[in-house]
């Protein structure tokens, strides 16, 4: 049956190559309705008065299903080309191509989704017990009810107690996950069982309950859940949600929000709350519902030519076999953010999963979690029990204007989902790339912009178009995802599949109200990115077909974003596929927002051919950087500087407070916005000189708490790397140009693959980590000169003060988060006499003389005997040496052991020969099973005048061991016939070779006993010494007396492993 239409209901975006298909076959005229579709060659409409019908044969032609029609024109071609000779070998080939280009249209035309079926269950709930009141359907309805009750509560939960109580949690945790990849009886409510337990066990009975009410409830609650009394969990659990009450939002409010979330380690969110990218969450009226509902649309059958054909790749499930407990365990110490509908947050599984706390229980779970992701690649599972693992939190965010819904999906389902893609990234790479380089390329979106650029940049090319799509990840077509990936990356498509086969449920923040996801892709979703970027492979290889030569339209792709150059003509074509063919794949472009970039000859002509596209000569902004001209480059960078001089105000703002807080979150946070577009444009240089100076003026005096601007010398000294002695605030103007070029060599060969469109680029990692050692190592260089520069400024004084901060481990406090539970956070008053003792300022509103009568200063302050201040740097960094090796599980850990006397025995001269004399800690198995070691610390000021006269701080050090060593040596070895360890320090925190050779058997040691990794071990020690130092230090410059503080940090009750990694 011949396609007719009464009224057309074509887009009038859908535009057919050279517009065949919007103009009449005879009269030339728009077709818009009484319409009919030549089924000869030449596929023109025809308005019914000009294809020579009656309207009774019009009406006949489109009631009849097997009726077919030609226009004039190719019924006579049809008729002539049957008279012809049939031995004309040229004219049979024809036909026979004709024949084959028809069965092949007719195929694609009937082929339907092939999703393969899911499972059918093996075994019966019916036939379960859940303790002594539950068995069969009631355990699902008390289930359901649980989890409809429990995804509306407001997140109220406590962190998971260490002990028999969070140990008996996990097994429970591991039990229920053991349900569904077994395929007991309890599958169907497996996965929400899990879901519901955080909110049922773990909710705070008050908002200032503390570790040991967390207990006693959590043991009365696990004895409710095993006897399968969910109604009494719900009724507490509602009783104290009624009490919750809402936070004002106020910008006092949003401080404190944003330095609590520093002292978590956690600098992506609490960017979010201040600055140019601060929001807000929307409240949920109907205007914002309508919004939501408009942007997660209902599912579209797929289109016809939408859906691959061929033989489906047959996948070894061995290759599944490295979803281990151990790859689980990594993936969920890199996980951070917020909590699914269950409430558990990243930090939560976490603790779960990574502490050693838990030691085997831990394990046990990430294996079972290990073997479900196993499960979800090679089965295919009933959809309906994954209910809860796929379900998110919908959050409306002000997009001013506007609404941005965000999705957050169950940490769980992002922590496999993670594994899942680290194990088959280079499948999903290969499947994709290089035009689509959103898959997992190392460097993808750079290499986007500088493949982009290079295209632009061409002689031949006259235009690139930036094209923007309709609410792209949400109205991708699932059915066609579903099917096509099948084919394109075989090895992923079973778990997404079982993921995307059934809609997710968003519930809505703050309502009870809840949504639907039935097409595109599902925030919250680890292999979103992946099964996004393989779904539009078919499109993205469909339009690179639409030109004369392939080769013609060079196009880059990431994720939504498409791009493609080179002539008018091509683009032009390539641009009308893209929009004929996209909606099949459910990629819909936005001409109003699609931006074509031209060369400025030929914008006039962009223009007459491209009337519904915003043309410029000038550039635009892609994927965050800019392409165009250089007035453009300009503009654009002078905006975004705007922008971050706004945002350095508010850190500076918030440094006056919190200038910890504020320092890491500008080196972690603030400073990634302007790294990025420095790396990926190039020559701005000159256009950021003005970020510069607000960074010198305004944010740098903040940080110190000095009212005064910064000189040239010191703002040198300040943008060394902070392990060279600086703050690590680097001078923009001088890096720019050098992060540009780093950029383009990192990306060196995908820019290339793209530039070239090769199809047979290889991802070289082996070839990457080369290029990222070279460029590490121009870095030290570069900074090594620098440093040079800077030293050649600087008195003597001064010079020893750079060498002692760039020691190693001295500026480990520097460069760490300020995360309070590992006892790193410092208060306003201590980080700036930190900065000052760093740099040998004066101290502000420090008393001019001492009680001793002397000019105060700091080196006086460091070694002055009054007060006690030096005894108590000592005997604290005594106590935490003799922590650690109890930690580390040395035996017999004593602090100030008692020497066996001499008795006469010859001893070198100079040796500590006293009866009753002591050292700092001694310890057993340190160096040697059950021998004795014993240390003595000493902490040394190298500014004093008597250190200062021994020249470099090696030989400080150096001198301080042989001092301590002929008082002591001789006599442990010979009489206690153990061994002699001196502790040397220097007050600005770097060590001696004895200490540092100690340290490091002390970090192999708590690596061996906890199972962290030696690095993390170490990093640790070193960041908990000088800390303790610091502390003591500063203590030292104020003359404040005192015990050290009660609420240090107890090194035993640490999971090192679980410190944020940035």
């Amino acid at each position: 049956m011949p396609d007719t239409r009464k009224m057309d209901t074509r887009s009038r975006v859908v535009k057919r190559i050279e517009n065949i298909a919007d103009i009449c076959g005879y009269c030339s005229k728009e077709v818009m309705y009484d319409c009919i579709l030549c089924e000869g060659m030449c596929g023109r409409w025809f308005h019914s008065a000009c294809s020579g019908l009656s309207e009774l044969e019009f009406k006949d032609l489109s009631e009849n299903e097997d009726s077919e029609w030609s226009c004039q024109r190719c019924s006579k071609e049809k008729k002539s080309n049957e008279e012809e000779d049939e031995d004309n070998p040229i004219t049979e080939a024809i036909r026979v191509l004709r024949r084959q280009v028809e069965e092949r249209r007719q195929v694609e035309e009937s082929i339907q989704p092939s999703i393969p079926t899911p499972a059918t269950p093996t075994s019966n709930i019916e036939n379960c017990r859940w303790g002594n009141s539950l068995k069969g359907d009631d355990i699902i309805k008390a289930v359901n009810d649980a989890y409809s009750e429990t995804i509306k509560w407001k997140i109220n939960l406590f962190k998971i107690p260490s002990g028999k109580s969070g140990k008996r949690l996990i097994e429970e945790m591991s039990k229920i996950v053991g349900y569904y990849i077994n395929g007991t009886g309890m599958e169907e409510v497996a996965i929400k069982l899990l879901m519901v337990m955080p909110p049922l066990l773990l909710q705070k009975p008050s908002k200032k309950s503390k570790t040991k009410k967390h207990v006693e409830y959590l043991e009365k609650r696990l004895k409710w859940w095993t006897d399968g009394d969910l109604q009494s969990l719900l009724r507490e659990g509602m009783e104290i949600q009624k009490r919750l009450t809402k936070g004002k939002k106020t910008e006092e409010n949003k401080e404190k929000v944003f330095v609590r979330l520093m002292l978590q380690g956690k600098v992506s969110n609490a960017m979010r709350w201040i600055g140019s990218q601060a929001t807000s969450v929307l409240d949920v009226t109907p205007d914002v519902m309508k919004t939501l509902k408009d942007k997660h649309p209902p599912p579209t059958p797929a289109g016809k030519g939408s859906l691959l054909l061929g033989a489906k790749q047959n996948v070894e499930d061995v290759i599944y076999e490295n979803i281990d407990g151990d790859l689980i365990e990594l993936c969920a110490r890199k996980m951070s953010g917020s909590a699914g509908p269950s409430g558990l947050d990243a930090d939560g599984w976490k603790r779960i999963l990574c502490s050693k706390q838990f030691s085997s229980k831990s394990k046990q779970l990430a294996e079972n979690i290990a073997a479900m992701a196993r499960k979800l690649c090679t089965k295919n599972v009933i959809p309906e029990h994954l209910e809860a693992y796929t379900a998110c939190r919908l959050i409306p965010l002000d997009k001013k204007p506007g609404v941005r819904p965000v999705g957050i999906g169950e940490v769980l389902r992002r922590i496999i989902g993670k594994a899942i893609s680290r194990v088959l990234q280079s499948d999903m790479v290969g499947a994709t790339a290089p035009i689509q380089v959103c898959a997992g390329l190392s460097g993808g979106v750079e290499a986007a912009v500088h493949g982009l650029r290079r295209i632009f940049n061409d002689d031949e090319t006259e235009a690139i178009i930036l094209v923007d799509a309709d609410n792209a990840f949400n109205r991708l077509n699932r059915t066609a995802a579903l099917h096509n990936i099948q084919f394109i990356c075989p090895e992923i498509a079973t778990y997404l599949i079982n993921t995307y086969r059934n809609p997710a449920r968003l519930f809505i923040s703050n309502s009870d109200k809840e949504l639907l996801s039935e097409e595109g892709v599902t925030q919250g979703d680890n292999c979103a990115m992946g099964k996004y970027s393989c779904s539009l492979m078919p499109l993205v290889q469909t339009v690179a077909q639409s030109t004369s030569d392939a080769s013609k339209v060079k196009q880059v792709w990431y994720a939504d974003d498409a791009a493609g150059g080179g002539k008018l003509e091509e683009v032009l074509r390539w641009w009308e596929k893209l929009n004929e063919t996209g909606p099949l794949f459910g990629y819909y472009p936005k001409p109003a927002k699609t931006w074509l970039i031209v060369k400025p000859h030929c914008k006039e002509k962009a223009e007459k051919m491209f009337p519904n596209i915003q043309v410029s000569e000038v550039g635009h902004r892609y994927l965050g950087s800019f392409i165009g001209t250089e007035e453009g480059t300009k503009s654009f960078v002078e905006r975004k500087v705007d922008e971050w001089n706004n945002d350095i105000e508010d850190l500076a703002d918030i440094a006056k407070r919190e200038p910890q807080a504020a320092y890491s979150a500008f080196n972690y946070g603030l400073s990634k916005r302007w790294n990025y577009v420095c790396r990926t444009t190039p020559g701005i240089s000159q256009y950021l000189k003005r970020l510069e100076y607000k960074i010198q003026e305004s944010f740098i005096p903040a940080i110190l708490d000095r009212s005064f601007g910064t000189d040239e010398t010191s703002r040198k000294l300040f943008a060394l790397p902070v392990k060279e002695g600086g703050l690590g605030i680097y001078d923009l103007s001088l890096m720019s140009d050098l992060e540009y070029k780093y950029s383009c060599q990192v990306t060196s060969d995908l820019t290339e693959a793209i530039y070239k469109q090769n199809p047979d680029f290889y991802d070289d990692q082996e070839k990457l980590v080369e290029i990222k050692t070279q460029i590490r190592k121009s870095r030290i260089e570069f900074f090594k000169e620098r440093k040079e520069e800077v030293t050649k400024d600087l008195n003597e004084t001064q010079k020893l003060q750079l060498d002692l901060t760039s020691e190693k481990g001295a500026s480990s406090w520097l460069s760490s988060l300020p995360l309070k539970s590992f006892g790193f956070c410092l208060n306003k008053q201590e980080f700036n006499d930190a900065l000052a003792l760093r740099y040998n300022f004066g101290i502000k509103d420090a008393a001019r003389k001492c009680v001793c009568g002397s000019d105060n200063s700091i080196n006086h302050s460091l070694i002055c005997k009054r007060g006690g201040y030096v005894s108590l740097r000592h005997n604290s960094l005594r106590d935490v040496i003799a922590e650690l090796l109890e930690t580390a599980g040395c035996k017999d850990v004593t602090t100030e052991p008692l020497l066996i006397p001499v008795n006469g025995r010859e001893l070198p001269a100079g040796a500590n020969k006293a009866d009753g004399a002591r050292l700092d800690v001694s310890a057993r198995s340190v160096w040697n099973p059950l021998e004795r070691a014993f240390l003595d610390v000493r902490v040394f000021h190298a500014q004093a005048p008597s250190n200062k006269a021994l020249g470099s701080p090696t030989t400080m050090y150096n001198s301080h061991e042989r001092q301590k060593k002929n008082l002591y040596n001789k006599r442990i070895v010979e009489v206690e016939h153990g061994t002699f360890t001196p502790i040397v320090l220097s007050t600005t925190g770097g060590m001696g070779r004895e200490a540092n050779k100690f340290f490091k058997k002390l970090a192999d040691k708590l690596s061996r006993k906890s199972g962290q990794r030696y690095s993390e071990a170490m990093t640790f020690i070193r960041k908990r010494v000088r800390f303790d130092l610091l502390r003591t230090t500063v203590i030292a410059l104020r003359g404040e007396r005192g015990l050290k503080s009660s609420s240090a940090v107890k090194i035993a009750e640490l999971d090192i492993n679980l410190e944020p990694v940035l």
